[in-house]
């Protein structure tokens, strides 16, 4: 995992619901939007990445997720 979506999970963490979650990505996106400079694609990768394993994380009765490091995200809080 890169250094940049480990620090946007980091933010991300605190959030402890999916309907706080998708709140969360929608001011983002608005913000995004809103914005004169364009984002690098990069950037909203970074960002799809971060907030697709956090709301992977909060699926109730799922398996979580593992990372690269073979870790489990919610292991490593």
């Amino acid at each position: 995992m890169t250094v940049r979506i480990a620090l946007v999970r980091a933010q991300l963490a605190p959030i402890d619901s999916r309907r706080a979650l998708l709140d969360s990505y929608r001011r983002e996106s608005l913000c995004r939007l809103a914005s004169p400079v364009e984002s690098a694609e990069s950037d909203v990768e970074v960002l799809g990445i971060a907030y697709a394993l956090r709301w992977a994380e909060l699926a109730p009765g799922e398996p979580s997720v593992e990372t690269d490091d073979g870790e489990s995200p919610a292991e490593g809080r």
